[in-house]
């Protein structure tokens, strides 16, 4: 996310907790089809780009990747994992949350500060064995098993007072598989023409599988902190390049939003040189990548995040090209974490342009449509106008199921009225190809 990283619904503690877990997605009108192996192809022309080699996971993220691959295909949203944020890969142990993610008997909040309290209990009940074993100073055999097995997560980390200094770093992530199955599934309807419009802006096009760490692919995302869509605008950067008012919110068009997805990552790239360093300023901002470049005389990421101090580059900005690698591995071996996946397929539709403002159920009624299948051809129109307090703007490039562009433009024969105010006199369409 531009400028700040998507936080969920809300933030336990030091727990991540994304919002499409509780969200459900949009219906699919779209037929589904087995799912392929990504074709990125050579892409000779994409800035920085040397085959597979471009997003090689490093020696150094090693570990890190491989907490996230974890997170992503073996933990569900009804579980998370206790683990070190200073080391990812230090993990305690997996707790079952789903009482407080599956219990709609009580209200979010109450559930919410439930699981708040249950995280505190888990994470003091840890802190307690850590400082027991800082205190203990004889042989490990002498420790109870469990806090024999706990003495030797630490055993690759030299400090006196590693322990103690552990207790600060505890971290609940919840897990993400059921979400991420569902952004592969719902994102069949949209990465073929993302792909597309990054090998036109020469954008490596395995980029295109951010929003998969942004939102996992849910149209409906919308952050604590205020961004929005699949690829998680932030309101100040969207307007940058893209239209949000009361009527249009484009950060929640995903093809829209991948347009501006592209020239912000190649503005990253060109303004840091490496795509690690530009994927990571997508999460904590240019700006914020530059002054840790110049904090730690580096520009190499695995440097950056073991030196850089900063409050504001915190575990997600530290993270947040980890879990893009690890998607991308996640993908390759999509048959082996999660088998055989139909997806949806890609959306196809025609498009009519709005020559005059209309309510969203004028429309609907003019092409023999439901409102709802307006909406979900259409997710960059706001709640707003699909509520029917705000109306479609003259100009709309509106997109409509194939097959139903000439019954848009044909009024209907019940409609036809000497009356100025007739549906059939006040909405008119023009007819666009697909662009």
């Amino acid at each position: 996310m531009p400028n700040s990283r998507f936080v969920a619904l809300a933030l336990i503690l030091s727990c991540s907790f994304r919002i499409y877990g509780l969200i459900p997605l949009p219906f699919s009108l779209e037929t589904q089809r087995d799912k392929e192996l990504p074709n990125f192809g050579k892409q000779t022309k994409a800035l920085g780009y040397s085959g597979q080699e471009t997003f090689q996971v490093t020696p150094e993220l090693e570990k890190r990747v491989a907490f996230w691959k974890r997170i992503y295909t073996e933990l569900t949203s009804s579980q998370a994992l206790i683990h070190d944020s200073e080391y990812p890969e230090l993990s305690y142990h997996v707790v079952d949350i789903s009482p407080y993610t599956e219990n709609t008997s009580s209200s979010y909040a109450k559930r919410m500060a439930a699981m708040n309290s249950f995280f505190t209990s888990e994470k003091q009940r840890i802190a307690n064995q850590l400082k027991t074993l800082h205190r203990f100073s004889g042989p490990t055999d002498n420790l109870p098993v469990e806090l024999q097995t706990l003495a030797k997560k630490f055993e690759g980390i030299k400090d006196k007072n590693k322990y103690l200094k552990a207790i600060s770093r505890l971290r609940a992530q919840i897990g993400q598989r059921d979400p991420i199955v569902r952004g592969f599934i719902f994102g069949g309807k949209y990465f073929n023409d993302m792909m597309a419009i990054f090998e036109e802006n020469r954008i490596p096009k395995e980029l295109t599988r951010l929003p998969l760490v942004e939102s996992a692919f849910n149209l409906n995302a919308k952050s604590k902190v205020g961004a929005s869509g699949v690829w998680q605008f932030m309101r100040g950067t969207g307007n940058q390049y893209l239209r949000i008012d009361p009527n249009i919110d484009e950060r929640n068009d995903p093809i829209a939003a991948t347009k501006a997805a592209a020239q912000l990552l190649k503005e990253n790239y060109e303004a840091l040189g490496s795509w690690p360093l530009a994927v990571t300023a997508y999460n904590h901002g240019r700006r914020g990548v530059a002054r840790a470049i110049t904090a730690t005389r580096s520009t190499q990421l695995h440097h950056i995040i073991r030196h850089h101090k900063a409050p504001s580059f915190g575990f997600a900005s530290q993270n947040f090209y980890s879990e893009f690698l690890a998607i991308l591995e996640v993908e390759r071996d999509y048959k082996k974490h999660f088998g055989k996946m139909l997806v949806d397929s890609p959306l196809k539709y025609e498009k009519v342009k709005v020559l005059k403002t209309s309510l969203i159920h004028e429309i609907a009624s003019r092409c023999q449509v439901s409102p709802k299948e307006i909406a979900e051809y259409n997710p960059a129109l706001t709640d707003r106008v699909v509520s029917g307090r705000g109306q479609v703007p003259k100009g709309f490039q509106l997109k409509i199921p194939v097959g139903t562009r000439e019954l848009c433009a044909r009024p209907k024969p019940f409609l036809k009225s000497k009356s100025k105010s007739s549906s059939a006199q006040t909405i008119g369409f023009k007819l666009n190809s697909r662009s």
